[in-house]
């Protein structure tokens, strides 16, 4: 499945996860080293670009990190702000971050207090003021008191996380509506638990730019209100960014506009959603970026490359990872 989420283009004051003779640290868009390399060495999942860069990187002004055995947030500066202390942390969104406590999860404030305490077997981070909790292999909401404002009864919720989340990945609620399985089907629910739409397909992702893929046999594109507006005719898809999404006809990929319009003929191995403009495409084996027009904007030349995010994207060469601007110039030389 190709890379779903749309980030926004506006530019925030963030830092980027680099990796350097084994150990974690952070640099600016410029490049420049703010926190020296000194946390916890890269896991495999730790610089997995299939949905986001920096998936430890920091967010709100915090970012998780690794000490010995347990887990906790720095600042911007490198300084601890919530000491290291727990067995898993993820990333703050919306000023709360999913922590977990030996085999339960809950969320913490920014100050280090539990704002929701541990109790769950998996959580994800908190979009439009809800967060997806499983209890019972069953998923359901939370809101920030920790309330469970939607039960859980859901086999899964859809949506891809840009946050490096354990044990498994959850999903969210996007535009109004969360994608959820009963059985197996998916249908959509808004804020209050009651279904938007009946469960009644395959597969379903989460809504971008007002239009949801949709799987019946085959993939294609919905409405809020359930119809289709690009009917199901591909073997795969992405989501829509910039007004375009990847699809997989046959063998190749290529892209369509919402009017479900080949606007670049299937050509490339592999294709992912477009993010602040550009999109990571595979063709011959290297990975590069095209622009809205799907003309080249940077040369396949990578062995690997995630989506940007803040206006750098994480690329891969010779087993080391690197990062470069909207220019294909590195800011960062590959290391590792």
């Amino acid at each position: 499945m190709a890379v779903k989420r749309q980030r926004e283009t506006k530019r925030t004051q963030i830092l980027f996860p680099v990796i350097q003779n084994g150990r974690i640290g952070y640099i600016d868009h410029s490049g420049k080293v703010v926190v020296a390399p000194q946390f916890s060495g890269a896991n495999a999942n730790t610089f997995q670009v299939i949905g986001t860069v920096s998936a430890r990187g920091f967010r709100e002004g915090l970012a998780p990190v690794q000490v010995g055995d347990k887990w906790g947030y720095i600042d911007s500066k490198g300084q601890f702000a919530i000491d290291p202390q727990f067995d898993e942390a993820g990333s703050f969104q919306e000023g709360l971050a999913p922590v977990k406590i030996s085999d339960h999860w809950g969320y913490v404030d920014k100050q280090g207090k539990l704002a929701v305490n541990p109790q769950f077997e998996a959580a994800g981070v908190f979009n439009e003021g809800l967060a997806p909790v499983k209890l019972d292999n069953r998923w359901g909401f939370v809101n920030k008191q920790g309330e469970l404002v939607i039960p859980t009864q859901f086999d899964a919720v859809a949506g891809n996380q840009w946050v490096l989340m354990r044990p498994e990945p959850a999903g969210h609620f996007s535009e109004g509506l969360a994608g959820v399985k009963v059985g197996d089907k998916w249908g959509y629910i808004d804020k209050t638990g009651k279904f938007a739409l009946m469960p009644q397909y395959d597969e379903a992702n989460s809504f971008y730019e007002g239009l949801a893929a949709v799987e019946m046999k085959q993939w294609g594109f919905i409405d809020k209100s359930g119809k289709f507006e690009i009917n199901p005719q591909f073997k795969d898809v992405g989501g829509f960014g910039s007004g375009l999404a990847p699809v997989e006809p046959e063998d190749k990929w290529g892209y369509v506009d919402k009017e479900g319009t080949l606007v670049a003929h299937p050509q490339f191995d592999d294709a992912f959603s477009f993010f602040e403009d550009l999109a990571a495409v595979k063709f011959e084996g290297k990975w590069g970026y095209i622009d809205t027009s799907c003309t080249y904007a940077i040369n396949p030349q990578f062995d690997e490359a995630g989506p940007f995010v803040e206006g750098l994207a994480p690329v891969k060469m010779n087993g080391k990872w690197g990062y470069i601007d909207s220019e294909g110039r590195f800011v960062w030389n590959p290391t590792d």
